[in-house]
């Protein structure tokens, strides 16, 4: 779907380093547009259940023997690299940390740096943008912009 790719990060490979964390990753697809259902007990993803799903995710990962590489939170979600070879590992483990990680990158991707730059990229063309993702994601497809200058180094600078 349209929308999972714009909010979603792309993958990554550059000398066997795969970046993942973005909703198209694994964790949303047209066919499965929510990851899957909750684990039990779970009806809400709160903070406390994202990082709590996040760090069995490091577990599982380790117990594989593999890890996060370059792990960073940016607009509060979890980003991180796995080696191209840890894979199998990865796949495993994020099937259980997929349905909340989806929920939760769904939820705060206004916040997300791709959702910024698309504020900024709006308020730059003299158009306010949206007060949640959705609005603003209208906008961008309404406007007709290239989203890709939204990323590209300012010419000046």
């Amino acid at each position: 779907m349209k929308k999972r790719t714009i909010i979603a990060g792309a993958i990554v490979v550059a000398a066997g380093l795969v970046t993942v964390g973005g909703l198209s990753a694994f964790g949303g697809s047209p066919a499965n547009p929510e990851a899957g259902p909750l684990p039990d007990g779970v009806t809400v993803v709160t903070q406390q259940v994202y990082d709590d799903a996040y760090a069995k995710l490091k577990a599982c990962m380790k117990e594989g023997g593999a890890s996060l590489a370059a792990e960073r939170v940016v607009g509060g979600v979890y980003e991180f690299s796995v080696l191209a070879w840890e894979m199998p590992v990865y796949d495993e483990c994020y099937v259980d940390f997929a349905p909340i990680d989806f929920r939760w990158q769904v939820a705060h991707s206004y916040e997300s740096e791709t959702f910024i730059r698309y504020r900024e990229c709006l308020t730059d063309m003299g158009i306010e943008p949206g007060k949640d993702a959705d609005a603003v994601l209208a906008q961008v497809e309404e406007s007709g912009m290239d989203v890709r200058t939204c990323f590209e180094p300012a010419a000046n600078g």
